[in-house]
């Protein structure tokens, strides 16, 4: 990932598509179709970066010492919880709320409504930059009564506030 990792950080401030190409090329000139490459991987489109752009570009910064401009926690935090995210949704299991950094407030509700039962993580967390990290996630049953159906998880993860650009994750899957 660390040519897609260059890419999408570079993309963060690089605001012309003909220009993130030239950049990338003359830094990379053995790897002249990067930028292609990093759309067709669904990490950039154009020069916006999508969510998954955003933490590739975070972990190439991390990985190499360099400045993240802007809000680097809430895209570290973000990152952090997107992947968790993929990992439930792979796994097609429930998401746990164990695996949310520090600093996010937390509510836990469980309802059983109509033999339907409802657990939702709702975290958010505010960050001195004005940046916001905000996840919606909801496991439930959608069997009535006398019948049987799986689980069906559903998740939406926000990073927006003072950011170049606002990144929306949405997700939902079948639990096992």
């Amino acid at each position: 990932m660390g040519i897609e990792g260059f890419v999408c950080w570079t993309a963060r401030s690089v605001d012309d598509p003909a220009e993130l190409r030239r950049v990338v090329e003359a830094q990379l000139p053995s790897h002249e179709d990067a930028v292609g490459e990093t759309e067709r991987a669904g990490l950039l489109e154009g020069t916006t970066l999508r969510p998954r752009g955003l933490a590739a570009a975070h972990r190439f910064a991390e990985g190499g010492g360099l400045p993240m401009p802007g809000a680097a926690d809430a895209v570290a935090d973000f990152s952090a919880i997107l992947d968790e995210l993929r990992s439930a949704e792979r796994r097609r299991e429930r998401f746990v709320a164990d695996t949310i950094p520090e600093g996010f407030e937390r509510t836990e509700p469980t309802a059983n409504q109509y033999d339907r039962t409802y657990h939702t993580v709702n975290v958010t967390r505010s960050y001195p930059s004005g940046v916001s990290v905000e996840l919606n996630y909801r496991s439930r049953d959608p069997s009535h009564p006398g019948s049987s159906r799986p689980r069906e998880s559903s998740a939406i993860l926000w990073l927006r506030g003072d950011v170049r650009q606002t990144h929306e994750y949405r997700a939902s899957w079948t639990e096992d």
